[in-house]
Parts: C-alpha cells; sequence; structure tokens
C-alpha cells in the first residue's frame, strides 16, 4: 500500500429535498435517534477521516446545528449542481494535497466498512479518481457505468441520456467519490455546464479520462447501502433495512431476539449474552442490559434504563432512567398503569 496521504471528506447537503414535502431540511430527518446525515458522518469518521466539510443551503442555520463539532461548513445558496456545491468546498481545502471523499448527505446506510473499502481501492490502484459502484438487474433511474473493451471506465451516462444499449448496462453509479485533490480541482475547473445551467461532478469522469488520468472503481459491500432518500416512504424503507441491521448485530453477539418484526432496539443500546427479548418490545437509546435477562413481550425501556444481569421485566411494564438490581424481576402491576417491582428493590 502507497504511503498514507492526507484524508478529507465533502458531505453535499444543501438541497431542500422537496418531495419529503416538509419544511425540516431533508438531511436531518431523523432516522434511529440520528439526522440522516449524521449516520453519513458516523460511516465517514469511522471510515478514518477526521477532515469534514459540509456543504448546506436550504434553512442552513438549522442544519447547521445538528451536525456537531468538528464539522465545517460552507454555504451554497444556488443550486446549480453537485459539481457547483463541491467546488464551494474547495476554497477550505487550499493548499490541501491528499485524497478527498465526496458523500451524499441523505444515503444513512453506507457504512465505514464500504467507505474505507473505497479509499483503499483509490490508493492501491494508484486512481485520481474511484467510484462506488453497484450492479442491479433493473437499474432503473441510476446512471450507467460505461467501460471500453478493456473494462475501464470511460464514462458515466444519465438514463435519460442512454442510448437502449447503455440502458441494459447493470453496472450503476452510487454517488460516492474518492478523488486526489488536485485532480479533482483541475476537473472542476475544466466543467462545462449542462443544459439547464448546472455542473455535474459525473462529468469529471470524462474530462479525467479524457487527461489520461486512472479512474477505477470499488464496489458497494451490499446493495441496500446505496439507496437515498427523496420521499417519506424512501426513508421508511431505509428505516426497515437499519432496523433489521441493527437486530442481527445483536443477535450475532448472542442476544435472542424472539420476533425480529415486532421488536425496535436503539443501535446505542447495549445487551449483554443469553438475553432474551420477546415481541412487541421497544428498547430506546442508551439503554444499558446486562447477560441472561428476559425482557417482554410488549414492554419498553427508555432512555437511561439499567437492568443488571438475570433482571427480568414482564409484560406491559414500562421503565426510562431506572436501574434494576441483579435478578430482580418487574413485573406489572393490573392496578396501576406502570411497572412495579416484586422480589427485590428497584433503585439508582
Amino acid at each position: 500500500m502507497p504511503k498514507a496521504e492526507p484524508l478529507a471528506a465533502i458531505v453535499l447537503a444543501a438541497g431542500d429535498g422537496t418531495r419529503m414535502l416538509s419544511r425540516i431540511p431533508k438531511v436531518i430527518h431523523s432516522l434511529y435517534g440520528k439526522p440522516l446525515i449524521g449516520h453519513v458522518l458516523d460511516a465517514i469518521r469511522g471510515a478514518g477521516v477526521s477532515r469534514i466539510i459540509a456543504v448546506v443551503g436550504y434553512r442552513f442555520d438549522l442544519v447547521r446545528s445538528q451536525l456537531g463539532p468538528g464539522v465545517e461548513t460552507v454555504i451554497q445558496r444556488s443550486l446549480k449542481g453537485t459539481a457547483h456545491a463541491v467546488s464551494r468546498a474547495l476554497p477550505r481545502l487550499k493548499g490541501f494535497r491528499g485524497d478527498v471523499v465526496v458523500l451524499y448527505g441523505d444515503t444513512p446506510l453506507l457504512t465505514s466498512q464500504t467507505v474505507r473499502g473505497l479509499i483503499d481501492t483509490h490508493r492501491r490502484e494508484g486512481a485520481s479518481l474511484t467510484l462506488l459502484t453497484a450492479f442491479l438487474q433493473e437499474p432503473i433511474g441510476y446512471g450507467r457505468i460505461v467501460r471500453d473493451p478493456r473494462g475501464r471506465i470511460v464514462r458515466i451516462v444519465e438514463e435519460a441520456d442512454a442510448t437502449q444499449a447503455e440502458r441494459a448496462i447493470e453496472e450503476i453509479n452510487v454517488g460516492a467519490y474518492c478523488f486526489k485533490a488536485a485532480a479533482l480541482l483541475k476537473a472542476l475547473r475544466a466543467l462545462s455546464p449542462a443544459k439547464g445551467g448546472e455542473y455535474y461532478l459525473t462529468d469529471t469522469v470524462d474530462h479525467l479520462v479524457r487527461a489520461g488520468k486512472g479512474v477505477s472503481s470499488a464496489p458497494t459491500r451490499s446493495v441496500g447501502e446505496f439507496l437515498g432518500i427523496n420521499t417519506r416512504a424512501d426513508l421508511a424503507r431505509v428505516q426497515t433495512i437499519m432496523r433489521s441491521r441493527i437486530l442481527e448485530r445483536f443477535m450475532f453477539s448472542g442476544v435472542t431476539i424472539v420476533d425480529p418484526y415486532t421488536t425496535y432496539i436503539d443501535g446505542s443500546a447495549r445487551i449483554g449474552q443469553d438475553t432474551i427479548i420477546y415481541p412487541h418490545t421497544v428498547i430506546e437509546k442508551s439503554v444499558r442490559i446486562g447477560r441472561m435477562c428476559a425482557v417482554g413481550p410488549f414492554c419498553r425501556l427508555g432512555p437511561g434504563t439499567v437492568l443488571e444481569d438475570g433482571v427480568t421485566i414482564g409484560s406491559f411494564v414500562e421503565l426510562a432512567r431506572n436501574r434494576v438490581k441483579k435478578g430482580v424481576q418487574v413485573l406489572r402491576d393490573p392496578s396501576v398503569r406502570v411497572g412495579t417491582v416484586r422480589g427485590g428493590r428497584n433503585g439508582a
């Protein structure tokens, strides 16, 4: 592997998300207790990138307030396309000699492993640009990756501009990129606007190929990773995928989840081995559950709940900000609306 160069990331988050039918910017709609863009930032940091610049636009002050510390912001006041958005961030990278990852702020399923794989492939191949690609049997709506007879990428063609043969191509552009900073700067300066006056980042591929620069590709780890969110229906679909991911992670770590289809567990929860989660149970943010516990069915553990080892939480119990001692049973008293403790005491 060549010597590691500095890394930076640009996250595109300026759009207003018109199809969400909301005054809230799309990238800060909530998914599993976190803004959509928050999941993207987690993937970037998990891949080892600490320098992050977010390009914001619609209600930018509100978006900024949700980004947390350590994220720089620039404003794209006129939405003139993805290449224009990236160009707004480049003054912050003046003199930067490294690799720049470019991602969209509405792709929360992208994992840090995939981002890291994109960077590693880029450096291994010594490319000026590396694209994240995927294969779909019905790639409707996506830009197609066009290769020459030797398998080299020559351009990305959008579906509206594709010929019948190009529309049959199953390899698509995911919308995640890793550039050499110098190559990105030169390519952006050379771009011409499309018919509508917008500048598209995908056009940098054609420029770099004609300039004799290497353009490579890296695969996604799973098909769902590149799903973006444009509507609330998309948000619901992505939430279903993320919930399945989180529940599988718990099951692979030794937790029994009797019915994953009716169980909600926040990704920040911690659950010990050999604990059983029964159907219709909700476990919210920052809950801690020990080993050999039994939870549910039909119960809710709210934020701040801690269950020590061997605790049993019965049906229809609701707890929040409680600590339940080792071996205690919490059973519902039908005379009251909340759970009561039997067999021990419930205390902080």
